[in-house]
């Protein structure tokens, strides 16, 4: 093959594989263009019969009220007009007594000196009038509401709901850890809403498989992390197994949570960690729960598991408090090494609450160890050499930095003092 038959060859090649990303492309835009539709169509009909069901709700409370109101008045009415009735029956009944005494004394005649006498014992009554109410002392009844009612309950409709282009929070990356997957979010400002600025919490949901692919899953979405965290670690999952995410948040002054953020999806192929097996111990729980069956028997991860940018976490299920204990992370093969403190290249928390970093104990002292407590340490690397530890307990968190050498591998480690002790790393 001559060079313009090659290269004529090459161009064809990658005009084919232009193709392919450019088809890639049009995948892509279709699913996103999808997704716009989908979304759309959701909110339309959520919109719809929000506000239906609002009118409904609106109408059939101001009729309660207005029926209401109307009754009452017209009981203040019929309170009223009683007395007034019964005053006016008694005027009406002396008028009728006074017309007819009127009547019988116009034929009176001098010579019937029985009936002058009955008349004018009859005539006693002239001159009594029944009381009657002034106006001040009946119902003026009216109708009374706050002028600004109105136009708050107005301003409220015209306010009422929001339309986002995005959530204002969106799960920016899930990465795999051992046994587990690190969910980060993050705030979005595409809705030019300051409230964002003003976050109470998070609330993150996982459900198993991807539901992007598959719509159904999403009725298994669950509570797994409510919180001010802007990451949470999922562990407790299986490996290999694909899981969505997504995250809303609650607004300071609100209690309504905002619209989910879109969802992700992660699995991790990375396995949890695990204690290396020997006879001088008992593992259970696939390798994560230890507990010697020696004094001072010094246990080590299954190899050097632990990366930078992890998250190692010590669960205390046993505690014998007449012993000590200790874990830990160290940067050393562990290989012929029989006591923790005797290591140089370590990060290590005593279960009397005392942090040793490479040797020099620290005047920061955590809580003793009892049962059911956790030791979690967060790694961030600062540089090459450099690694920045969180230490997490008991709702406690202190940070330091820890000098290693480049491109170390890191184990982590325990040390019972007792049988009695069984601890479990996550």
């Amino acid at each position: 093959m001559n060079r313009d038959n090659y290269e004529i060859s090459e161009t064809l090649k990658l005009a084919k594989l232009y193709i392919e990303n450019l088809n890639s492309l049009k995948t892509e835009i279709h699913c996103v263009e999808k997704q716009i539709a989908t979304t759309y169509s959701e909110t339309e009909q959520n919109i719809k019969e929000t506000f239906s069901n609002l009118k409904e709700v609106l109408r059939k409370t101001l009729e309660r009220r207005e029926k209401k109101l109307l009754e009452k008045a017209e009981k203040v009415k019929n309170e009223g007009v009683l007395p007034l009735k019964q005053c006016e029956q008694v005027i009406e009944k002396n008028i009728q007594h006074t017309l007819k005494l009127i009547d019988e004394g116009s034929q009176i005649t001098d010579k019937d000196q029985s009936r002058i006498i009955n008349f004018l014992e009859k005539a006693g009554i002239l001159g009594n009038l029944p009381e009657v109410p002034e106006s001040k002392e009946v119902p003026y009844i009216s109708f009374y509401h706050e002028p600004t009612v109105g136009n708050e309950l107005e301003n409220l409709c015209l306010n009422f709901g929001e339309v986002f282009r995005t959530a204002p929070i969106q799960i920016n990356t899930v990465s795999p850890k051992p046994g587990a997957l690190l969910i980060q979010w993050q705030q979005s400002y595409e809705n030019n809403d300051d409230r964002v600025k003003d976050i109470q919490e998070f609330k993150l949901q996982r459900a198993f498989g991807d539901v992007i692919k598959e719509k159904k899953l999403a009725v298994n979405f669950i509570d797994c992390y409510t919180g001010t965290d802007f990451q949470y670690l999922q562990r407790d999952i299986q490996i290999s197994q694909t899981y969505s995410f997504r995250v809303c948040c609650k607004f300071d002054g609100t209690t309504e949570w905002s619209p989910w953020s879109v969802p992700q999806v992660g699995a991790t192929d990375t396995p949890w960690f695990s204690w290396m097996s020997t006879d001088k111990v008992i593992l259970s729980n696939e390798n994560k729960i230890v507990t010697s069956k020696e004094v001072g028997v010094l246990v080590f991860s299954d190899g050097p598991q632990v990366s930078l940018t992890d998250s190692v976490e010590f669960s205390i299920i046993e505690v014998d408090p007449k012993s000590e204990m200790m874990v830990a992370l160290c940067i050393e093969d562990p290989k012929g090494h029989k006591n923790l403190k005797d290591m140089s290249e370590i990060f290590m928390v005593s279960s009397n609450g005392r942090i040793s970093v490479a040797g020099v104990e620290k005047s920061t002292v955590l809580a003793s160890f009892s049962r059911g407590l956790k030791v979690g340490f967060s790694l961030e690397p600062i540089n090459p050499v450099k690694v920045r530890v969180h230490v997490d307990c008991k709702e406690k968190r202190v940070t330091y930095d820890w000098s290693i050498k480049e491109n170390s591998k890191l184990y982590f480690a325990c040390q019972m003092m007792s049988s009695m002790w069984k601890v479990m790393v996550e």
